[in-house]
């Protein structure tokens, strides 16, 4: 049999000592640990509120020129992190009226039904779970897990408010959750939803 060389176990050290130092600092999990785990949440950023936590460090990299000052930025942020608003800080949303057969997407989580819709949709194609976290900044307190995409067809005028997603602080993930795509808010009560909507398609995504 081959013996390792030297460097061969010394790089194989080193990557442990890196992964046991990754645990013992609370290190965030990698994208791919997580979407594919979902019993065990990873650990939660160290001081998500402030702005050089990993969060807060990449949004000020993206946003920090949209206003006057440091203080007025770190403001925005600590907002932003503690409020989850659904909408972008520039953006005020509009009342309008979905027509019948107007058609948009959403994420469910298991057990779920596709009765049961949430409040918000997309316009946009959600081929996976990462578009889920990333595009529809769907925090990992809110939905820790998705295995299903619901087309959704409306049959009746229904009131809803619609916009651009807006970015989200997710304390769990240790990440800024971008969003960006299209939203739509449903502005009728939770139990009336069906009465609106009917059910075009399910697929299953992971």
């Amino acid at each position: 049999m081959t013996q390792p060389t030297t460097n061969t176990t010394n790089r194989h050290a080193l990557l442990a000592l890196a992964l046991a130092l990754t645990g013992l600092l609370g290190g965030c999990a990698s994208a791919g640990d997580v979407h594919t785990a979902a019993a065990a949440p990873p650990k939660p950023c160290i001081d998500p509120q402030s702005v050089t936590s990993i969060p807060g460090s990449v949004w000020w990299k993206e946003q920090r020129w949209r206003y006057a000052s440091d203080a007025d930025a770190t403001t925005a942020y600590q907002k932003l992190e503690q409020t989850t608003p659904p909408w972008p800080d520039w953006f005020t949303p509009q009342d309008s009226i979905l027509p019948v057969g107007t058609r948009f997407q959403m994420a469910l989580a298991p057990g779920q039904p596709e009765t049961k819709p949430g409040g918000f949709g997309t316009f946009d194609a959600i081929e996976d779970s990462r578009d889920v976290r990333d595009y529809l900044a769907v925090l990992y307190a809110w939905k820790p897990v998705v295995d299903r995409v619901v087309t959704y067809e409306t049959t009746q005028p229904m009131k809803v408010q619609i916009g651009p997603i807006g970015p989200q602080v997710d304390p769990t993930l240790c990440r800024l959750l971008p969003g960006r795509w299209s939203q739509v808010s449903m502005q009728v009560p939770a139990a009336d939803r069906m009465t609106y909507l009917k059910v075009i398609a399910i697929r299953q995504i992971r």
